[in-house]
């Protein structure tokens, strides 16, 4: 399976999810209220089993791990797919560091307004800023990039993903439409990055024997 979307398609995509923003934006204090009632039940293990899957060092272990066990295992583009499995979360989050700094909206406060910091106050410092969130892009990020590598394994990896943008808002440090941005840029990324390295999915099988094998 080869995710390779043509560039109107990518621009149709990304087109459709600015829209969903700006409706979404209509509804974030009414939505954040009611899904930050959420915290009740994703709290504990399960918490921090959603919101881990928003951080780079699962994506740094599942990259070594797929790297060691296709090792034998004819797979040509083992490197390549092995690179990608990080690369694709670790890019969506830094894609999601760069727009904080550049939309500088702030997390969510007691007032039910946005609120934007100053170009001339931190400038180049994402602390306390929260459009996109950087947890649901590298959460997305990653789950594409395992949605393309093993295509059985899209609704388990889209369940971690929405689990950790959730919990963003259910602790109160996100508006949902700061998730949902990050969402867009993970996902977007991992396709576009699927469509330029040209990644194949993943077909696990015996290995060759060596000619010296009877």
């Amino acid at each position: 399976m080869r995710l390779q979307p043509s560039g109107r398609q990518l621009i149709a995509l990304a087109g459709l999810g600015l829209l969903g923003l700006a409706m979404l934006t209509l509804v974030d204090f009414s939505l954040g209220k009611a899904l930050g009632s959420l915290g009740s039940l994703l709290k504990g293990d399960l918490y921090y089993l959603f919101r881990i899957w928003g951080s780079l060092w699962p994506w740094l272990l599942f990259s070594i791990v797929l790297a060691l066990s296709c090792r034998g295992n004819n797979q040509p583009n083992c490197a390549k797919q092995s690179v990608f499995l990080l690369l694709s979360p670790a890019l969506s989050g830094a894609w999601a560091e760069l727009l904080k700094i550049t939309l500088r909206r702030e997390r969510p406060s007691q007032l039910e307004a946005y609120v934007f910091r100053p170009f001339t106050d931190r400038p180049w410092s994402s602390s306390g800023l929260g459009l996109p969130s950087s947890h649901a892009a590298v959460a997305f990020g990653g789950s594409m990039a395992l949605l393309v590598l093993f295509p059985r394994l899209r609704w388990p990896a889209l369940v971690m993903a929405v689990g950790c943008a959730l919990t963003r808002v259910a602790s109160g440090a996100h508006y949902p439409t700061d998730i949902y941005l990050g969402a867009l840029v993970g996902a977007v990324t991992g396709l576009l990055l699927a469509h330029w390295l040209k990644i194949p999915s993943l077909r696990f099988g015996h290995a060759q024997p060596s000619p010296n094998q009877p």
